[in-house]
């Protein structure tokens, strides 16, 4: 075992001493939940760990949650990076895809990674920064998160400390759509994105389905193909 892969499980060990309940497994991912943590034992884990691991952690209010993704959470997520490509190009927009950012809010002591994030409205006032201060610069405009088991942490009072303004919750198939309120103090489910008002983002889960069988990148096509089609139908008379 290499010295920084010892030191990792030696950090996570010492966190684990306060867990609250068995890891919840599926066949998409493991997750782990502990109590008891300080933000500084947080902050030393994503510290030690660095960005190259392969959990993600997110806290709130003392409680850790380690998210071990698998094949079946990966491809969805690597899914919609194509398919966020695939709405851009077809709009003629900017993105820029962050994967699983770390965002924090030192001041109320929470903090996630997503499954993954974009910026599009605010893709050019980030664009070429190669370090982000969410005190100075907006969140991503939008974050995707895939939960095939129930997650027992609830990550929204985080997002809406992040002023996040959409999420994207793919849970069993279906995709629900949730933006941030007026008050910003939490998220309300919606009928249309607002990134992509003019766009079907609820029939995405189909092509996720679609790559299974015919593959992902003619997946994406079939995907483009939609979208023109939904546009082409709004633009005519």
């Amino acid at each position: 075992m290499s010295p920084a892969l010892s030191k990792e499980n030696e950090t996570l060990s010492e966190a684990a001493t306060s867990a609250t309940r068995e890891p919840v497994q599926s066949p998409s991912e493991t997750r782990i939940l502990l109590s008891g943590v300080s933000w500084e034992t947080y902050e030393r884990l994503l510290a030690e760990t660095g960005e190259g691991r392969n959990q993600q952690f997110a806290y709130r209010d003392g409680l850790l949650e380690i998210v071990v993704p698998l094949e079946d959470h990966e491809e969805p997520t690597r899914l919609f990076e194509h398919f966020l490509a695939a709405f851009v190009d077809e709009l003629a927009l900017e993105v820029r895809s962050l994967g699983s950012l770390t965002m924090k809010n030192p001041q109320q002591r929470m903090g996630l990674e997503p499954d993954c994030c974009f910026y599009i409205q605010n893709e050019a006032a980030v664009r070429g920064l190669d370090k982000l201060d969410f005190e100075i610069h907006p969140p991503p405009d939008l974050v995707v998160e895939v939960d095939n088991s129930s997650s027992s942490l609830n990550k929204f009072p985080i997002y809406s400390a992040l002023k996040v303004p959409e999420i994207w919750r793919l849970k069993r198939d279906v995709l629900t759509i949730y933006q941030l309120n007026q008050s910003q103090s939490d998220y309300e489910e919606v009928e249309q994105s607002l990134a992509f008002p003019q766009l079907p983002v609820p029939e995405l889960p189909q092509f996720i389905a679609r790559a299974k069988v015919i593959g992902q990148r003619a997946s994406v096509r079939e995907l483009a193909k939609r979208v023109r089609q939904v546009l082409a139908k709004q633009k005519s008379p």
